[in-house]
Order: structure tokens, then C-alpha cells, then sequence
């Protein structure tokens, strides 16, 4: 009778564990730092967090922050799992320079390629500015206190120019989406944000906007790669995004999904195939994911270094380049 008892104890036991172990697999939770609402960054958080969360069955969130300056020190102390940011801001957080000089995040991992994110200066259509040299004097956001990288992609665009923030108004903000708020409202003359971002659709179709073309020559390259490694300047064609009017050229840099190196190997390798085999429900979602290919989300020469989760995947595909 003993035995029996002591046998129906250990068999209840062991369901007791078994369903609090199933439990706690579906109530894994993940979470993506993105930038603030109305970014590109947000949007494409959201539809991972959505897509994703669907195909794997488990709670994704997306957690907006002023930017990269946030977003990657927080993911490294463990608030959330991944993050979005362009490679820009992934290899100055690693390296420890610009905005995090003397905090080196060199846990970061990427996890994916996603897509291009695409630069470009924007003024006012009626401001009649049709050229950089057109800036000097004219009120130019700085310092994007909250999204430096932001801030880098501005100094490297009138480096390329030929001008330096000597050479206008500069205009502190907090971050992108406040700046392309400002230029709307007219508190700024020009900024710079993603082309594609939706607070660049809604300015343009308030007061209409126009992209100024950047110089696409050794020099301009050559300030790319002082200010914002990893970046290029490629041409958008007319009529691509809002306020390109003629073929216009904008900075063109990788977007990428990073992860932490305290992540473990499943969950990123899990992760990454979901994004790989559901394009296109996150373009349904975001439309920048229409630029997802599966075959370029593993690139080992990018100057950050990958996830190994995600490295399995992408070499179990034969696309780990």
C-alpha cells in the first residue's frame, strides 16, 4: 500500500512538473527596443514582434526608445532581447566611439540583415533650397540629444557636401521624429531622417517636402566613411519615396536586427528562420521588409560579428556568405 501510494505521488509529481515546465515554454516572453513611434525602426519592430510572435506562439513586444544611444546599452543590461539599428550605430556602440566613447557594448551580436535604410536631408518644397551649398546659415537640426546616430548621418551629409555645421544655423533636437515635427512647423530649415520613415509621408503631405541630392563622388565617400562606417551613397529614382523629385542621391546604409550575446543559441536561431520564411507577412506589415532577401540576412563581413544561433541557421541554408 506504501509503494502505491509513494508511486501515485511521484507519477502526480511528475505531471505537476511536466505541465509547469509547458507552462513556462508558452510563457516565454521576447521583447525589440526600436526608436520612437513614427520611425521606420518602430514600424519594423512592430511587425517582427507581430509576425514573429504568431509563428513562434509566444508574447513578442516592441519597446520604443529616443534611439540607438538607448536602445543598445538597455538590450546589454538585459531589458529586452533584440534590438533594430542600423550597422552605423551597431559598430560605434561595439568599438566604443561617438556617442559611446568609454563604454564599449562589445556583447552586441547581429542577428539579421533585414533591409537598406536610406538617408536623405529633407527640406520644405516651398523653402525654394534646391542644393546643399543652398544651407548655409539656415537653421539645421543638431545634436539629436536622444538619437546620435541620427546626428551622424547629418554631419556626414554636409561633410559630403563640402560644409560642417561651422557653415549653418545649427538647431538642437531630440530626435528625428522631432526634427522632420520642426521643419514641418517651421522651427527648422532642414534635418535628416529615413525616406521611408511614416512621419516623412505625413510631413510631405502637409506642406510638401523635397530631398536634397548629395555629391556621389570619392571625396563624399570619403566622409561617409569618416563619420558613418559601413554607410555608401547610392541614387533613389524619381518619384521612389517622398520629396525625391528627380533621381536623387541619399545615403544607403544596413539595417540590422542585433541581439545580445547572453541570448541563447536557440531562441536567435528560432528567431531569425521566422523572419526568414515569413517576408511576406512582415511586408504586409512594413512595407521596408519588401527589400527582405533570406539569401543576404547572413553577411560575415559586417564589422560587428554574429550570433552563433543565428550563424547555424543561415549555414544549415547555405546563405551564410
Amino acid at each position: 500500500m506504501m509503494s502505491q501510494f509513494f508511486s501515485k505521488i511521484g507519477t502526480a509529481c511528475a505531471l505537476v512538473s511536466l505541465f509547469a515546465f509547458s507552462a513556462a515554454s508558452h510563457a516565454q516572453t521576447l521583447s525589440i527596443g526600436t526608436n520612437p513611434q513614427g520611425s521606420v525602426a518602430y514600424a519594423s519592430g512592430a511587425a517582427i514582434a507581430d509576425v514573429v510572435g504568431d509563428a513562434l506562439d509566444l508574447s513578442f513586444t516592441v519597446v520604443p526608445q529616443g534611439g540607438p544611444t538607448a536602445i543598445i546599452p538597455a538590450m546589454s543590461a538585459g531589458e529586452f532581447d533584440f534590438a533594430f539599428a542600423n550597422i552605423v550605430a551597431a559598430v560605434t556602440a561595439k568599438d566604443g566611439k561617438g556617442p559611446y566613447k568609454g563604454r564599449k557594448y562589445d556583447s552586441i551580436r547581429v542577428a539579421a540583415v533585414v533591409y537598406p535604410l536610406e538617408m536623405g536631408v529633407f527640406v520644405r518644397k516651398d523653402a525654394k533650397i534646391d542644393t546643399f551649398q543652398a544651407l548655409k546659415g539656415k537653421r539645421v537640426a543638431s545634436a539629436f540629444k536622444s538619437q546620435a546616430n541620427v546626428a551622424a548621418f547629418m554631419t556626414a551629409s554636409l561633410a559630403a557636401a563640402g560644409l560642417s555645421y561651422d557653415d549653418v544655423t545649427p538647431v538642437p533636437v531630440q530626435n528625428g521624429v522631432q526634427s522632420v515635427n520642426e521643419l514641418v512647423d517651421g522651427g527648422l530649415d532642414a534635418t535628416t531622417f529615413s525616406v521611408s520613415a511614416g512621419i516623412i509621408q505625413q510631413a510631405d503631405a502637409v506642406v510638401g517636402i523635397r530631398v536634397l541630392s548629395l555629391p556621389n563622388d570619392e571625396a563624399a565617400q570619403a566622409a561617409l566613411d569618416n563619420y558613418t562606417p559601413g554607410a555608401m551613397i547610392a541614387t533613389a529614382p524619381a518619384g521612389s519615396y517622398p520629396g525625391i523629385l528627380e533621381p536623387t542621391n541619399i545615403i544607403r546604409v544596413p539595417f540590422v536586427v542585433l541581439t545580445d550575446s547572453r541570448v541563447d543559441d536557440e531562441t536567435v536561431y528560432k528567431v531569425v528562420k521566422a523572419i526568414a520564411e515569413n517576408g511576406q507577412k512582415l511586408a504586409a506589415s512594413a512595407g521596408e521588409f519588401k527589400a527582405l532577401d533570406p539569401k543576404l540576412m547572413g553577411q560575415s563581413a559586417l564589422p560587428v560579428p554574429y550570433h552563433p544561433g543565428a550563424i547555424k541557421y543561415y549555414t544549415e541554408q547555405g546563405t551564410w556568405n
